[in-house]
């Protein structure tokens, strides 16, 4: 029963150091006896608990960290869930060795002037907030001093990616990237819910869609090219016995798409992020009219309008 550091194989939903042994569960504290807590599961978690919380009644960052992911991440939205733990990754070399009650809003605004990337840096003070609400909740802290520091002022993006552009970037990426592209640039989807679209979805009606980030439920009525474009994702699923239309995970996406983003700027392109193309469609869609908040899945037109709808406006000249 000593063992301990290893991967846990069995009783995953057990909490770190809590182990099933001969019909009880024991609490094993590092570098300590193991304590034997109960034979029911629901009074050894209660027991648990309350060593845990002696035990951690002061501990570092990096510890509020892991308790944050454990506790609340799980509840989050894969993808929202996948940029936290990227956060958190950037953040724990910087002030995983502090103390709670040390951190101090000097410290945030500094992390945030040397990140260097305005926007991303949002992202992270907005996680490591997060982080220090679960150090109020552990009992660990009182205020949070992320909330005494401001954000960044962030500027819309404004790149717009022509056709000409796109059509030099197709021969530099896989078959089956161009397909996902020809979906792509007729809806102007999500990556994560691009990367979602499976079977179900080709209905005899249209292509539906239920939006992951805002849960908005979108049908995109058949047009000749819409399912030209479908059809040839379906044709191209690298497992036709699975239901998804793109068998890759989104880190595998992302180092697709950077390997040919990569070779097409060595051949003098212009480099240009995936979710430009959602904007290239806001852009296109309002030029000809189309409600590109409703297409976009969007509950307000000004963020449709600040972020998506990009291009130059063409106007007459006096004679």
């Amino acid at each position: 029963m000593g063992r301990m550091g290893r991967t846990r194989k069995t009783r995953t939903d057990l909490p770190r150091r809590m182990y099933h042994h001969h019909g009880a569960y024991y609490f094993f504290p590092k570098g300590e006896k193991a304590i034997r807590l109960s034979a029911d599961y629901g009074e050894a978690m209660a027991k648990y608990a309350a060593i845990v919380q002696v035990k951690t009644s002061r501990c570092r960052l990096s510890a509020v960290m892991d308790a944050y992911s454990r506790e609340k991440l799980p509840a989050l939205k894969p993808r929202t869930r996948e940029d936290y733990l990227d956060g958190i990754r950037r953040l724990r070399p910087v002030f995983g060795d502090m103390w709670p009650e040390d951190l101090e809003p000097k410290h945030v605004y500094q992390y945030m002037k040397m990140r260097g990337a305005p926007t991303r840096a949002n992202r992270e003070k907005a996680v490591l907030s997060n982080v220090m609400q679960q150090a109020i909740e552990m009992g660990l802290i009182n205020t949070n001093p992320c909330k005494q520091v401001r954000r960044n002022k962030e500027s819309p993006a404004v790149r717009e990616v022509t056709e000409s552009e796109v059509a030099a970037f197709l021969p530099f990426c896989p078959e089956w990237l161009q397909a996902y592209l020809g979906v792509k640039l007729l809806t102007g989807l999500r990556q994560g819910d691009m990367l979602r679209l499976n079977l179900f979805a080709i209905r005899d009606d249209g292509l539906f869609v239920e939006t992951g980030k805002t849960g908005k439920r979108l049908l995109f009525g058949w047009t000749p090219a819409l399912k030209a474009a479908v059809d040839r994702c379906r044709a191209l699923r690298r497992k036709p016995s699975e239901s998804l239309l793109f068998t890759i995970t989104q880190s595998g996406f992302k180092s697709a798409w950077a390997r040919a983003m990569h070779d097409y700027t060595d051949d003098k392109g212009k480099r240009f992020a995936e979710n430009a193309l959602r904007a290239k469609v806001a852009t296109e869609a309002h030029e000809i009219g189309l409600d590109a908040t409703s297409m976009l899945g969007h509950s307000s037109d000004a963020v449709t309008r600040r972020h998506y709808i990009r291009g130059t406006k063409k106007v007459s000249p006096l004679r």
